[in-house]
């Protein structure tokens, strides 16, 4: 590694932590939830990045989100134990396994997939 690359991977670090809170998410243990425990800890709560994106797991099914000013409606369900939600762009349900240590959660579609993590919080009226 030279000098000019050891900015790079410092500014990378540094923006990746501000993204995703910190480095220390990664030493959490996270919990495979199941269907009970997903409506226990995240139906009726918002999934957000905290800044850009939320996403609102209404208790009768419909999902209501909100990404950069844009809002759409799609819906949610738990099918073999996944959290199964649709939007206006996809043609079938994207549905994934959801991790939790506290209010971080993270999903997957298979094991073999990349995680996707955001935070539960109490839901916030529009």
């Amino acid at each position: 590694m030279n000098c000019q690359t050891l900015p790079v991977l410092t500014l990378t670090t540094l923006f990746s932590a501000a993204i995703f809170g910190s480095i220390a998410p990664a030493q959490e243990m996270f919990k495979l939830l199941g269907e009970k425990e997903i409506r226990a800890r995240v139906v009726g709560k918002d999934i957000t990045d905290s800044s850009h994106w939320v996403s609102y797991l209404r208790p009768d099914g419909a999902l209501l989100s909100s990404e950069m000013g844009r809002k759409w409606t799609g819906s949610w369900k738990i099918q073999n134990n996944k959290l199964c939600m649709t939007n206006p762009n996809l043609e079938s349900p994207d549905c994934n396994e959801v991790w939790m240590s506290g209010a971080n959660v993270r999903m997957r579609a298979n094991k073999d997939q990349e995680t996707f993590d955001a935070v539960v919080e109490k839901h916030k009226a529009n």
